[in-house]
């Protein structure tokens, strides 16, 4: 159940609307509004020019809050919906409708409309602290828990690439352990924590080649990494033995074709000087002869 919003002004509520829904829901947790109000934002410039001018005022009757914005803070505005507020759950509860004078310095005259006022002025300044405090607590927790996960990070990626030792505290975890910031997020269950603490270990280890082949320690890890090394050298040393072997198989082939080619040419030369002689030796028998 939250408020309406009407804007009649000319102002950005943009980054004023979360913190009137969030002011709104804890007042509702603290007061149980019956029915939510509607917040309508005014521009008034001749209320501006006035010194003691309006900055808010509600109407019991259309259960609506209005707020004149001309020259203010927006925590200014707020200040004045948190007190109008207050004045909405007294309508709500049927304590609004004192009776007695209500005109200009009624706070002076009428003693019950004096107590609804200052019941409005303590317990709006006190809720909106609340809900403003809360919402910086939320957010410096959220910071240190964010911290924390990063230094944890840091602190298990030392470890496993044994640039820490086991049981050593990393610098940046330091404050943590002694306590210095303990203030962690108190809704923040013990599950969570083992979440968070599981997520970042394996966040330290995720694509690790050591742990992917199973090994957990570093020095198996850069023992297994020199043999990878080693045997890619053989490889290489291999390959280039083979293409040394099949480079000489490639020219004693081409000078076997050769020796071939050669070895046909001087057979028919010897062949061709058998026949020479051959012829020669006739000759000379011939010669005899005669």
């Amino acid at each position: 159940m939250s408020c309406q919003i009407r804007n009649n002004s000319n102002i950005d509520l943009t980054d004023l609307e979360q913190h009137i829904h969030g002011m709104y829901d804890h007042f509702h947790q603290k007061i149980g509004f019956q029915k939510p109000p509607t917040v309508v934002f005014d521009s008034d410039p001749s209320n501006e020019a006035n010194v003691l001018g309006k900055t808010a005022y509600y109407d019991p009757q259309t259960l609506e809050v209005h707020v004149f914005t001309d020259a203010r803070h927006p925590k200014d505005m707020l200040r004045s919906i948190a007190h109008e507020l207050i004045h909405h759950g007294q309508n709500l509860e049927g304590r609004l409708d004192v009776g007695g004078y209500h005109g200009p310095g009624y706070y002076l005259k009428n003693d019950k409309l004096k107590d609804l006022e200052e019941e409005a002025m303590t317990n709006s300044a006190i809720y909106l602290r609340e809900y403003e405090d809360g919402l910086k607590l939320k957010e410096k927790n959220e910071m240190s828990l964010k911290e924390w996960k990063n230094n944890e990070l840091n602190g298990l990626l030392l470890k496993k690439f044994g640039i820490l030792k086991e049981g050593e505290v990393p610098e940046q975890l330091k404050p943590f352990v002694k306590g210095e910031k303990s203030d962690s997020n108190e809704e923040d269950s013990e599950e969570e924590a083992e979440e968070i603490e599981e997520t970042v270990r394996r966040q330290a280890t995720e694509d690790y080649p050591g742990n992917r082949a199973g090994q957990g320690t570093r020095g198996q890890d850069e023992k297994n990494i020199r043999e990878e090394e080693e045997g890619e050298e053989e490889v290489i040393e291999e390959e280039e033995e083979i293409e040394e072997i099949s480079a000489n198989a490639n020219q004693a082939s081409d000078r076997l074709q050769a020796d071939e080619k050669n070895g046909r040419e001087q057979g028919r030369l010897r062949e061709s000087i058998r026949s020479t002689l051959k012829e020669s030796k006739k000759l000379r028998l011939r010669i005899k002869r005669k």
